[in-house]
């Protein structure tokens, strides 16, 4: 295991450091607890290489934890006597189960049957004489058939007798020895918690360290959003993975509001994402992902965009609550906005969203809006982008539909007509129904103007 991928391994402990010290630790909190020591002896050792002595020792606790010097985190209660009573049952399992099977094996020479289990079913007229040589039990009658258990010897009898008090005797022992070893850990639970946090600093300047090896950068404080080759990590290496280009966001967004418009697939919601993940690293001391940046100092960031399907609420109802909560919050604050008022009819949605526009250009927080109406965009004085222009001037199919989409902002509203109905006749909509499109659609400009 290298650095990385031991420090994305450790568990939350907390709990299973609770219960240690309360007395009420269970196998599962000894197996998170061994597994956090046997990770920090891991990673002690690499970084004790590379003469970084920043991490203690807790080989004695190890000791206690793995007797067996298995080098495992898997965790189970053992020791000489647990050892020999799990022996010793196990041993007269089997002897039972020798009995059961000489058992079956008599019943199946006198009755001529051919039974390879202790139950079995057997029609009622095969079954008189079976039960009436008190060879078996009844556990179930049917119209038709008698589920049968073959009754225990008295040399059964007594063997299960002996397994019974060996099972108790093996949850004696394992209590004691649950009991010792908690003791054992319970000395060890303050360093253990030091040592999480020495392990969560080291963590977070590894996490620096890699994003500025990744890419990340460390941003200027300003009024304003400012950034150039911003990205998305997940849906870059998403990309990537397939083999896909990926643009990078270069753009600047000002107090007051930020319009951005363009078709669906066009990357708007990405933007948004992109927009978020920045100011939220920024806050928090890191990098973010971008080859330069400024970043404005927020008190808090909210994204409404639409929500999951199994919100019992419309699409419309939760990004109105959303709203509602953004404009009771104090103290300067980014807005993300993926297309409100789109799960409503399209006429109260394009008033209200052109409404919340009007508003959210006179605050002093930050807000970017994605919108498709067109009344928002042209009614409302602000910033403007466009994105996700298709590229006509080459031939266009569904499979290469992505890598025509322009996902640069470009400044200023770009709003054009027909591009929707030149895609639909390239991806080869019925020429009847792109005719009657394009004449309702200049219907419709003509009655806008």
């Amino acid at each position: 295991m290298n650095v990385e991928h031991i420090l994305e391994d450790f568990h939350e402990i907390s709990a299973s450091l609770a219960s240690i010290d309360s007395g009420t630790a269970d196998e599962v909190d000894l197996f998170e607890i061994k597994r956090f020591i046997h990770h920090q002896r891991a990673l002690k050792k690499i970084l004790d290489g590379c003469n970084l002595n920043i991490l203690s020792t807790f080989d004695p606790l190890w000791l206690t934890l793995d007797p067996q010097k298995s080098g495992s985190y898997i965790f189970y209660l053992q020791n000489s006597e647990i050892e020999e009573l799990t022996s010793n049952y196990g041993k007269i399992q089997k002897e039972i189960e020798k009995l059961y099977s000489e058992s079956i094996e008599a019943i199946n020479e006198r009755f001529n049957l051919s039974l390879n289990e202790k139950r079995f079913v057997i029609e009622r007229t095969n079954a008189e004489d079976l039960i009436k040589s008190n060879l078996v039990m009844i556990e179930r009658e049917g119209v038709r058939s008698y589920t049968l258990v073959v009754r225990p010897t008295e040399k059964i009898l007594q063997k299960e007798e002996e397994l019974f008090n060996l099972e108790n005797a093996l949850k004696e022992a394992q209590s004691r020895e649950m009991k010792r070893i908690t003791f054992e850990i319970e000395r060890w639970t303050e360093k253990i918690r030091e040592e999480i946090k020495t392990i969560s600093m080291f963590d977070l300047s590894f996490a620096q360290i890699k994003a500025l090896k990744d890419g990340y950068v460390f941003p200027e404080f300003s009024d304003t959003i400012d950034l150039d080759g911003a990205f998305h990590p997940i849906v870059k290496a998403g990309l990537e993975e397939k083999s896909l280009e990926y643009t990078t966001l270069t753009g600047h967004f000002d107090e007051g509001l930020t319009l951005i418009f363009g078709p669906n697939m066009g990357g708007k919601t990405t933007i948004l994402r992109t927009l978020a993940l920045s100011c939220a690293l920024a806050m928090y001391g890191f990098p973010i992902p971008a080859k330069r940046g400024k970043i404005p100092p927020v008190e808090w960031i909210r994204f409404i965009g639409t929500p999951s399907e199994n919100i019992d609420l419309s699409s419309f109802a939760v990004q109105i609550d959303e709203i509602v909560d953004a404009m009771k919050l104090e103290g300067r604050g980014l807005i993300l906005i993926d297309e409100f008022g789109s799960g409503t009819n399209p006429y109260e949605g394009e008033a209200l969203a052109t409404a919340l526009a009007r508003y959210l250009s006179k605050t002093k927080n930050l807000t970017v809006m994605v919108t498709h109406f067109r009344r928002a965009i042209e009614g409302v004085e602000c910033k403007k982008y466009t994105v996700g222009q298709l590229n006509f001037s080459e031939d266009i199919t569904l499979q290469t539909l992505k890598a025509k989409i322009d996902h640069r902002l470009t400044d200023g509203a770009l709003l054009t007509n027909g591009d929707a109905l030149k895609l639909a006749k390239v991806l080869g909509i019925p020429k009847e129904i792109f005719d009657d499109a394009s004449k309702i659609l200049e219907l419709i400009s003509t009655n806008k103007k």
